[in-house]
Protein backbone atom coordinates (compact mmCIF):
# COMPACT_ATOMS: atom_id res chain seq x y z
CA UNK A 1 0.00 0.00 0.00
CA UNK A 2 1.17 3.11 -0.88
CA UNK A 3 1.38 5.77 1.94
CA UNK A 4 1.27 9.66 1.25
CA UNK A 5 1.76 11.82 3.99
CA UNK A 6 1.64 15.82 3.62
CA UNK A 7 1.14 18.20 6.52
CA UNK A 8 -0.16 22.04 6.18
CA UNK A 9 1.21 24.53 8.51
CA UNK A 10 2.72 22.38 10.73
CA UNK A 11 5.38 19.83 10.61
CA UNK A 12 5.30 16.18 11.34
CA UNK A 13 8.39 14.40 12.84
CA UNK A 14 9.54 11.16 11.90
CA UNK A 15 8.38 8.92 14.80
CA UNK A 16 5.07 9.95 13.51
CA UNK A 17 5.59 8.92 10.34
CA UNK A 18 6.46 5.19 11.75
CA UNK A 19 3.62 5.48 13.83
CA UNK A 20 1.29 5.93 10.68
CA UNK A 21 3.13 2.90 8.97
CA UNK A 22 2.46 0.68 11.88
CA UNK A 23 -1.19 1.76 11.78
CA UNK A 24 -1.55 1.24 7.69
CA UNK A 25 0.09 -1.89 8.61
CA UNK A 26 -2.86 -3.35 10.52
CA UNK A 27 -5.71 -2.72 8.01
CA UNK A 28 -3.97 -4.98 5.96
CA UNK A 29 -5.22 -7.86 8.30
CA UNK A 30 -8.17 -7.40 6.22
CA UNK A 31 -7.28 -8.12 2.90
CA UNK A 32 -9.18 -5.12 1.31
CA UNK A 33 -6.72 -4.59 -1.60
CA UNK A 34 -5.69 -1.14 -0.65
CA UNK A 35 -4.09 1.00 -2.96
CA UNK A 36 -3.03 4.18 -1.50
CA UNK A 37 -3.65 5.76 1.80
CA UNK A 38 -3.11 9.88 2.03
CA UNK A 39 -3.02 11.14 5.22
CA UNK A 40 -3.90 15.13 5.85
CA UNK A 41 -1.96 16.85 8.88
CA UNK A 42 -3.09 20.39 9.97
CA UNK A 43 -2.77 22.22 12.57
CA UNK A 44 -5.28 25.02 13.14
CA UNK A 45 -5.88 27.29 16.66
CA UNK A 46 -3.62 25.22 18.72
CA UNK A 47 -6.07 22.41 17.58
CA UNK A 48 -4.50 19.05 15.53
CA UNK A 49 -6.43 17.47 13.11
CA UNK A 50 -6.02 14.34 10.76
CA UNK A 51 -7.79 13.32 7.94
CA UNK A 52 -7.00 9.88 6.01
CA UNK A 53 -8.26 8.76 2.49
CA UNK A 54 -8.04 5.05 2.10
CA UNK A 55 -8.89 3.91 -1.76
CA UNK A 56 -9.15 -0.07 -2.76
CA UNK A 57 -10.05 -2.05 -5.21
CA UNK A 58 -13.88 -2.46 -5.64
CA UNK A 59 -14.79 -0.06 -2.86
CA UNK A 60 -15.72 3.51 -2.45
CA UNK A 61 -13.03 5.34 -0.63
CA UNK A 62 -13.01 5.35 3.04
CA UNK A 63 -12.54 9.08 4.76
CA UNK A 64 -11.78 9.91 8.74
CA UNK A 65 -11.00 12.90 10.25
CA UNK A 66 -10.07 12.50 13.73
CA UNK A 67 -8.83 15.72 16.12
CA UNK A 68 -7.31 16.41 19.63
CA UNK A 69 -4.48 17.98 21.43
CA UNK A 70 -1.83 15.50 19.71
CA UNK A 71 -1.42 14.25 16.25
CA UNK A 72 -0.73 10.75 17.79
CA UNK A 73 -4.07 10.91 19.53
CA UNK A 74 -5.76 12.31 16.02
CA UNK A 75 -4.22 9.74 14.36
CA UNK A 76 -5.19 6.80 16.33
CA UNK A 77 -8.86 8.43 16.28
CA UNK A 78 -8.76 7.88 12.30
CA UNK A 79 -7.46 4.95 12.23
CA UNK A 80 -10.26 3.60 14.53
CA UNK A 81 -13.06 4.90 12.03
CA UNK A 82 -11.40 3.46 9.15
CA UNK A 83 -10.98 0.35 10.97
CA UNK A 84 -14.76 0.69 11.45
CA UNK A 85 -15.53 1.34 8.05
CA UNK A 86 -13.44 -1.42 6.77
CA UNK A 87 -15.44 -4.11 8.90
CA UNK A 88 -18.76 -2.91 8.15
CA UNK A 89 -17.97 -2.69 4.27
CA UNK A 90 -17.12 -6.53 5.00
CA UNK A 91 -19.56 -7.98 6.86
CA UNK A 92 -22.31 -6.07 5.07
CA UNK A 93 -20.38 -8.09 2.03
CA UNK A 94 -20.32 -11.37 3.42
CA UNK A 95 -23.98 -10.94 4.45
CA UNK A 96 -25.26 -9.96 1.01
CA UNK A 97 -23.17 -13.36 -0.41
CA UNK A 98 -24.73 -15.30 2.44
CA UNK A 99 -28.20 -13.83 1.46
CA UNK A 100 -27.89 -14.72 -2.25
CA UNK A 101 -26.65 -18.09 -1.83
CA UNK A 102 -29.39 -18.78 0.61
CA UNK A 103 -32.01 -18.09 -1.83
CA UNK A 104 -29.98 -20.24 -4.84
Amino acid sequence: METTISAIHCTIPESLHEHADRLARRLDRYELRAASLKLAFEKTNGVRAVEARLSSAGNPPFIARGSGPTYRSAMNQVFDRVERQVKRTRSRRREHRRKTAATE
